[in-house]
């Protein structure tokens, strides 16, 4: 066991004698995984100089920042016969992420706007009379287009494709992903060539549309995990599934023995399976069940007891047994994240342990720093260089360890983010000046303004004559106020620090607006009414009210930065619709139109549902959200039934509830749920913290430079306070918790 040394102050390291400790052997690690290392000099020639760029320091520098990005550098990059474009073409392929999410957008918002596949006509109207077959509205591209956007995409993907095999090589087919990745993307360029080249045959079918959808999930890193969490849990899914369906099928044999003679609802098995699975949706409660209950009041007991046992307890331990499991599933991938950033620090160690002595000195780790300057902004990193070194040796014998040196990311994400620049407001204003505007009291004013000309821009729209000339002058002297109020908090914060509130942002885009069109209004009256249009579209900022009250502050703060990291799995509830979309509108696309006789006397047509329907992709995925609701989504089940002339066509309707809302649907609630309230709890603390920091702010001088002379090491860095939040945080957050 090493003895631990006391800590003392780190002595001033020089520049040049960054340079030297990296000329050493090599460790056996790096000559065990490749034999190509002694081509790389060191940094003695200067870290400008070319060849620096291949050092040891450099590959472990794009280690750690890669790891710091929640990502992991594969080593097949580091020992790549030529590093430095394997380690360009990796770096390509992560900021390539926009262009990529660009095609997954096209992708899954195409099928909106292309001629379903049941309709055989030509623009503009290709599938009939309009006000015969029920359509969404929207407007319908030329086949070329829908081409011509395919192979936009297909080229993004190749290239993407080409780039990760091109820094990973043959790791590229060790694991799955890849050879999903090009069997999606083989499948995408075989749709396209038959579309480009014509094959009319095949457009009844129409599988590229399903194929298009499997492109985010297979090439997204995010879809893809969530779509591998939820897979994972399919079997206790399906265990549960069984119980529930166990349940609903012993009470539909009771029900059709004790009812059937005196309820049209209950008078065969099947019709009496169908009304309590209904029921447990509680869609058709408790219109099911009122017949009955009216010829016989001791049926009460038996829908009571139905609907305690499944309702409340079943379908509620469906939803916790899921969830719960899907909550074991986030635990594996973040300790996979762990795994793989630990894996990066461990091998970035082992670059830099040349000596393969275990630890490592601080000069080298002084270079470290610097050359994660080069790809990560740490604000005066030399500076900064003997704290980031002090909180990592908490042995204080000037050796980083391996177990140190993996806690680097924490330090360095300490260290990284910049406290709010609240001195060169102090510098640029008195403080009289910045607490004016600061004062609760300006700010209600400036509330009470907003309102009012709210209230007045209102009243604009509904009067005329001279009062609506005098309302048109007061708009414009609260448009020239709102100006004031601007350039006021512009000349006493500066720009860039007024820029950086969202809220400012809002505020001046929209005030330029009411100026500028109240400008044009003197020379042309048609333009008079968009100044109410914009004086009420600024009174949004009334929402931001909310801020006033720490804490709905706190929860409109938390709820900002959860529903992006939840996006994933939003996502990915999108494309299961979606999915079933596509398979509705190839199924039951053209059964449903206004003269059908079919859809005489049912619920759909007195309710005049004929908007919900399957005619075309948008209509469709209308009514996928209805039936995720779950509100009479029976009846647009009947009408299917009716219209098919089967009862068979109730087996899609039965599918979808089950995957896309009992499923899936569950656990995109549950997990939004538990990450509101991980992320609100994480937020209290740092709330909590953050007072207590200000409150010792305010002792005694004397006091503030005791509490420095007794802080040293890690403690005395500061608290990182994210300003994004990924999935991955999110999951590690609601881990952490559990």
């Amino acid at each position: 066991m090493r003895k631990v040394r006391k800590k003392t102050p780190l002595p001033e390291i020089q520049e040049e004698g960054l340079l030297t400790p990296l000329r050493r052997g090599q460790s056996a690690y790096v000559q065990s995984t490749s034999t190509d290392f002694r081509r790389f000099t060191d940094l003695e020639s200067g870290p400008q100089s070319e060849p620096s760029l291949t050092s040891h320091v450099e590959m472990a520098a794009a280690l750690v920042d890669q790891a710091m990005m929640g990502r992991w550098m594969p080593l097949a990059v580091v020992y790549h016969k030529d590093y430095q474009s394997a380690k360009s073409a990796f770096l390509l392929y992560h900021q390539f992420f926009f262009v990529r999410g660009i095609v997954y957008f096209l992708l899954m918002v195409l099928p909106f706007f292309e001629i379903p596949a049941w309709c055989d006509g030509d623009l503009p109207h290709p599938c009939g009379d309009p006000q015969k077959y029920p359509l969404s509205g929207l407007p319908y591209i030329r086949p070329w287009i829908s081409v011509t956007i395919q192979v936009f995409c297909v080229m993004v993907l190749v290239w993407s494709v080409c780039l990760q095999w091109y820094f990973l090589r043959a790791q590229f087919w060790v694991g799955r992903v890849g050879v999903y990745k090009v069997v999606v993307l083989s499948l995408m360029v075989i749709s396209t060539l038959t579309s480009t080249i014509g094959l009319s045959e095949l457009r009844g079918i129409n599988l590229s549309m399903y194929i298009r959808l499997l492109v985010p999930i297979v090439f997204s890193r995010a879809i893809r995990g969530c779509f591998r969490m939820t897979m994972r849990i399919v079997h206790t899914f399906m265990d549960i599934a069984v119980l529930v369906g166990t349940f609903v099928l012993l009470s539909a044999w009771l029900a059709t023995t004790i009812f059937s003679e005196t309820s049209v609802e209950f008078k065969d098995f099947s019709t009496s399976l169908l009304s309590l699975f209904v029921l447990l949706t509680t869609a058709n409660n408790p219109v099911v069940w009122a017949s009955t209950y009216d010829t016989n009041r001791l049926a009460f007991f038996f829908f009571f007891f139905y609907m305690i046992v499944g309702l409340y307890f079943l379908m509620n331990l469906a939803f916790s047994v899921i969830y719960s499991s899907y909550k074991a599933q986030m635990a594996v991938e973040v300790a996979k994240r762990i795994t793989a950033r630990q894996g990066n620090l461990r091998a970035a160690f082992s670059l830099l342990d040349t000596r393969h002595q275990e630890w490592i000195d601080g000069a080298t780790m002084v270079a470290l720093f610097l050359a994660i300057g080069r790809y990560r902004h740490i604000p005066d990193v030399r500076a900064r260089a003997s704290r980031l070194f002090l909180a990592l040796n908490k042995r204080g014998d000037f050796k980083i360890w391996s177990d140190e040196f993996e806690e680097l990311c924490d330090v360095i994400a300490k260290e990284v983010e910049r406290q709010p620049v609240i001195s060169r407001l102090k510098r640029r204003r008195s403080n009289s000046d910045i607490n004016f505007i600061k004062h609760p009291f300006y700010n209600y004013v400036i509330w009470a303004l907003t309102l009012s000309s709210l209230s007045i821009a209102i009243a604009a729209l509904n009067v005329g004559g001279a009062v609506q000339t005098l309302l048109i002058n007061l708009e414009f002297l609260f448009g020239w106020i709102f100006v004031m109020d601007g350039v006021l908090k512009v000349c006493i914060q500066g720009w860039k620090f007024y820029w950086s509130i969202h809220v400012n942002r809002f505020d001046f885009v929209v005030t330029f607006l009411i100026v500028a069109v109240q400008a044009v209004s003197h020379f042309h009256d048609d333009a008079r009414i968009w100044v109410s249009y914009l004086i009420m579209a600024r009174s949004f900022r009334v929402l931001a009210l909310v801020t006033m009250i720490s804490r709905w502050r706190l929860m409109g703060e938390t709820l900002v930065h959860v529903i992006p990291a939840t996006a994933p799995i939003l996502v990915l509830q999108f494309l299961v619709c979606s999915h079933f979309a596509l398979l509705g509108m190839h199924l039951f696309g053209g059964l449903i139109y206004k003269e059908n006789a079919a859809l005489a006397y049912t619920e759909y047509a007195q309710h005049e549902f004929y908007a919900f329907n399957f005619n075309d992709y948008a209509s469709a995925m209308a009514t996928c959200f209805n039936l995720c609701v779950v509100n009479k989504w029976y009846v647009i089940m009947d009408a299917y039934a009716a219209v098919t002339g089967t009862r068979w066509s109730r087996t899609y309707f039965i599918g979808f509830w089950a995957i896309a809302v009992a499923f899936t649907l569950n656990v995109v609630v549950a997990f939004f749920a538990e990450a509101f309230t991980s992320q609100m709890e994480k937020a209290e603390k740092l709330k909590a913290r953050e007072k207590r920091s200000s409150e010792q702010e305010l002792l005694p001088r004397a006091g503030v430079l005791m509490r420095k002379k007794s802080g040293g090491g890690a403690g005395s860095l500061p608290r990182r306070t994210a300003k994004s939040l990924s999935y991955y945080d999110l999951y590690e957050d609601i881990v952490k918790k559990t």
